[in-house]
């Protein structure tokens, strides 16, 4: 039955309703706002925000509340959103993934995958932070850049973090994940190249954890590799030891690494002058003759140069997780103009991913005697997740509705899939 779904639903509602009890650093007025016997009250307001889907604000709340003649009017419910503090979700975000363990590791090392992805918002050419003036002819266009930590193994989102375009550093926002992950633990942080900084790498090191990141191989002006005078097109795996500094005389000190002012590097200062840092750097060639580099602090008895590249590979697990999180949970159909709304449903519906992933990876399949391997359909258990979070008294199997829910897996396929990018969708263009 729905132990499991039971068990993971009561952990979500037991943050909302810890977070009902202090409301007052989860709203704008203190002492006033969710004060009063509304139609909507602060944990059906959070609750409507994790459930919403890609509809009109009007058609979802007749969903929400079923189809009651005295549901509250959409103007009420975005007076209601209103109070919340802009922290809310983010905070509802990082309190329900610490309740649920990540169990699954790979040699005991939880696997963390860093990267970004650009979301459209509601076009507004009078919001200046985020408007990108378009070609002759064109309207324009708004974005957001959300940047993610995503545990690959247990697939959920571990943290997030939200930028306007014009301040958008993706590095950056990976130092400041990376601040907030428990130190000293056996955690490997994964990106691909655009985070090959020396800065990222010195981060991850004080904190006492483990990264594998991608980087431009040796032949490629600017690379880090390429200033180590490896080899261009061999396979190699080398341990190499740096001194940065910020010293000119060291500029061609064999040695020692300097570094412009105008280059960030948190661990150099008035004060202290040089720092250590230890980089593996691992090259390989693939099946179509390019190679790939890989920069890590990982020890070589433990990681050889194959499971290195093992573990590259699986870092596609976040780009695949985007294409859910925008496609099937429905963050490409916001409901919102302000940018402080927008922010809210990103987080509510990274919320609602793990909350569907949990559920998800917790149903066992049972393989038959099939021409294919069966995996979930995953689009299916969203929706049977976003219906179970939804009722007030859940009476359905979720578990077991999730398990009917098949499709199969056809491996080696060629086909190049057309990869259209989606655009805004109009709120009057919204499906019922």
């Amino acid at each position: 039955m729905n132990f499991y779904a039971d068990y993971i639903r009561n952990q979500l509602s037991s943050v909302i309703e810890n977070m009902e009890h202090q409301s007052e650093k989860f709203v704008k007025n203190p002492g006033h706002d969710f004060t009063r016997n509304r139609k909507m009250n602060f944990i059906s307001t959070i609750n409507f925000l994790l459930t919403m889907e890609g509809g009109s604000i009007g058609a979802e709340l007749h969903k929400y509340f079923n189809y009651d003649l005295n549901h509250i009017t959409r103007s009420g419910f975005i007076c209601q959103r209103n109070k919340l503090h802009p922290n809310a979700m983010e905070h509802l975000f990082h309190e329900f993934h610490k309740k649920i363990s990540c169990s699954k590791t790979y040699q005991d090392y939880q696997l963390l995958a860093c990267d970004g992805s650009d979301l459209n918002i509601f076009r507004d050419s009078k919001n200046s932070s985020t408007h990108f003036v378009g070609k002759e002819g064109s309207f324009g266009f708004n974005q957001l850049h959300l940047n993610a930590l995503y545990d690959l193994l247990n697939r959920r989102y571990v943290d997030a973090l939200i930028q306007e375009p014009y301040e958008e550093n993706e590095s950056t926002a990976l130092v400041e994940m990376v601040k907030r992950l428990p130190a000293n633990q056996p955690t490997i942080v994964m990106a691909d190249r655009g985070y090959e900084t020396y800065n990222i790498f010195a981060n991850i090191q004080e904190r006492g954890l483990f990264y594998l990141i991608r980087i431009k191989d040796s032949s490629k002006k600017g690379s880090i590799s390429g200033s180590l005078s490896l080899p261009v097109n061999d396979e190699f795996d080398e341990e190499v030891e740096l001194i940065m500094t910020r010293k000119q005389k060291y500029f061609k000190v064999a040695g020692y690494k300097y570094l412009a002012k105008s280059s960030p590097f948190d661990f150099l200062d008035s004060e202290q002058h040089f720092y250590k840092l230890r980089i593996r750097i691992t090259q390989f060639q693939l099946e179509n003759g390019v190679y790939e580099c890989i920069a890590s602090n990982l020890d070589k008895n433990n990681f050889p140069a194959e499971k290195i590249k093992e573990l590259y590979h699986l870092r596609w697990g976040i780009e695949t997780s985007f294409r859910k999180l925008k496609y099937t949970i429905g963050l490409t159909h916001l409901h919102s103009k302000k940018v402080e709304y927008i922010c809210q449903e990103i987080y509510a519906k990274l919320v609602m991913y793990n909350f569907c992933e949990i559920i998800s990876s917790h149903v066992v399949l049972e393989q038959r005697n099939r021409k294919y391997i069966y995996q979930l359909n995953y689009t299916m258990a969203v929706h049977i997740c976003r219906y179970y979070l939804r009722q007030k008294y859940p009476a359905v199997d979720v578990e077991g509705l999730i398990r009917k829910e098949i499709s199969p897996q056809r491996p080696h396929r060629q086909y190049q899939r057309r990869v259209i990018k989606k655009r805004w969708v109009s709120f009057a263009y919204r499906m019922g």
